[in-house]
């Protein structure tokens, strides 16, 4: 039996600068994911071997602290990763986006996870809790954040100024212009319709 030890750096590129926390394979075992406090993850591609050139794949604009965990879903098509900056953070591996940032948590996320169906994903805490996303429904979660737009994305999620509530709208409507959930906008019409009419003079 020989066992073959692969050391995943390479000087002339992208490594991490700092301690690796975590690390998680695809279950077809090509990619792997690395976790640092150097506030990156890296993408290396194992199967090909092509990092022995090119290093890993830093995925950008994910953390603002210390990256602790990470997960992948059963297709490889997700990635969720937890990190000190009390975030979850959750990437598209298609387009190696960031698409959503769940926020909630008093302290550092510790671990993460994501169910089968990739509707529901699990956050540890050092604040000792634990909470369960419905990322399928991201759109009713209170403190959900779309960080970067993920080409293909159909939506943007938005918090309303009113009851400040996190709402959807299509990538075709303005965001500029639509600032309030649908409920907040429908009782505002259903007021302005009550209003009485104005005096007859």
């Amino acid at each position: 039996m020989t066992i073959h030890i692969v050391v995943l750096s390479c000087p002339k590129h992208s490594t991490h600068t700092n301690v690796i926390s975590n690390c998680c394979f695809t279950a077809n075992g090509r990619y792997l994911c690395t976790a640092s406090w150097d506030k990156t993850l890296q993408l290396w591609d194992v199967q090909t071997g092509t990092f022995r050139s090119h290093g890993g794949l830093t995925l950008s604009k994910g953390h603002d602290g210390s990256v602790s965990s990470c997960t992948f879903s059963v297709d490889g098509s997700v990635l969720v990763s937890g990190a000190y900056d009390r975030t979850v953070a959750v990437w598209n591996m298609e387009t190696l986006c960031k698409t959503l940032e769940l926020k909630g948590h008093a302290d550092w996320v510790t671990d993460v996870a994501i169910s089968a169906d990739k509707k529901w994903v699990a956050s540890a805490s050092k604040d000792t809790t634990v909470r369960l996303w419905n990322i399928e429904h991201s759109e009713e979660i209170p403190a959900v954040i779309e960080t970067r737009k993920a080409q293909g994305m159909g939506y943007h999620i938005l918090q309303c100024e009113e009851c400040g509530k996190a709402f959807s709208i299509s990538r075709l409507e303005n965001s500029d212009l639509v600032t309030k959930c649908v409920f907040c906008r429908l009782k505002t019409e259903t007021r302005s319709h009550l209003q009485p009419p104005p005096p007859v003079v």
